[in-house]
């Protein structure tokens, strides 16, 4: 399967977007420990947003709720009973164009894929779809050039409405202004960027298919037990699929970032109890689990990530753990 046959055509592994006990909590821990920029709020979703820099975010966090959430246009975005405990929100990819994702949209039914929502979040249009585990994966091509400016003017509003992919107009063309953000001063690590995660699956083929047919992942390395998926071109991993064992649930197991060299500063004060350290030749990581007991991965350099289908390198936070 080649990735200019996918459904979706990505070009970055841009975000995760997670459920989460107590949003202010979870925004401390990913600015005071992961090193990320707070650089938004939803109230109304009781949501929060943070990014490095180079996008609008790397991170949203949501707080868990029994009530549905409601965009600004009225509408309600939650369509299945998710949100009601902490866990995985969604996964977000980045595509190289807004045609693409028009495109994608129109030949879903085609390929055999139901697109549960399109949204329009003022500063990007996205789409909605699930994998073979229920995992949400959205595909998104931002709107504006200055999401900075669009936060500013926004701030404490809800911005999320739904999205017609074949009667609204297409926006501008513009080029990007990437900017990385300032080091949060005190934070334990400096991510740089959010850049994959690894998946429990309860049918490895049928992931595989889903994540190469529909999402335009190359397969990197396969094994019976796992497998390896990057982004086309790419050499390294954005996403690690594991075959479920009899005890474990299928579903999201850990993220990955990329930090800084210079921020591996396992002796400052923000750094949790029991993060597990690992030194090799090529660089440092370390290993962690946020408040909602999500198991965070960080790499100083792409060559650390996972590189090998098997699952002692996928599930490496597990074998690490302090």
């Amino acid at each position: 399967m080649s990735a200019n046959t996918a459904l979706f055509r990505p070009d970055r592994f841009a975000h995760a977007n997670i459920f989460v006990a107590d949003v202010n909590e979870s925004v401390a821990f990913y600015r005071d420990v992961c090193g990320l920029t707070e650089v938004f709020r939803e109230p109304g979703i009781k949501a929060g947003f943070l990014s490095n820099g180079a996008t609008h975010h790397d991170m949203g966090l949501m707080q868990v709720s029994s009530a549905p959430l409601i965009g600004r246009d009225g509408s309600v975005q939650n369509t299945m009973v998710r949100g009601r405990q902490p866990g995985l929100n969604h996964i977000a990819f980045h595509v190289c164009s807004e045609a693409s994702l028009i495109e994608a949209y129109r030949n879903a039914e085609r390929f055999d894929i139901a697109v549960e929502k399109a949204l329009d979040h003022g500063m990007s249009r996205s789409l909605y779809l699930y994998d073979p585990d229920g995992n949400a994966v959205e595909f998104y091509i931002d709107s504006v050039p200055d999401w900075r400016g669009f936060y500013a003017e926004n701030q404490n509003n809800l911005i999320s409405a739904r999205w017609d992919p074949l009667t609204t107009p297409p926006f501008p063309a513009f080029e990007p202004l990437p900017r990385l953000d300032t080091r949060v001063d005190g934070a334990a690590l400096q991510s740089m960027e959010i850049c994959g995660g690894t998946f429990f699956v309860a049918d490895l083929p049928r992931s595989l298919d889903f994540y190469r047919r529909i999402a335009g992942l190359e397969l990197i390395g396969q094994s019976g037990e796992a497998a390896l998926l990057g982004l086309p071109g790419q050499q390294h991993a954005c996403v690690a699929l594991v075959a479920a064992g009899r005890d474990e649930q299928a579903g999201l197991h850990s993220l990955w970032f990329l930090i800084a060299p210079q921020s591996f500063l396992l002796s400052q004060p923000a750094m949790p109890a029991g993060m597990a350290r690992q030194t090799r030749q090529e660089g440092a990581r370390c290993f962690a689990r946020d408040p909602n007991g999500i198991y965070l991965a960080f790499y100083t350099g792409a060559a650390l990530l996972p590189r090998e289908a098997s699952r002692a390198d996928a599930l490496a936070c597990l074998r690490e753990e302090a």
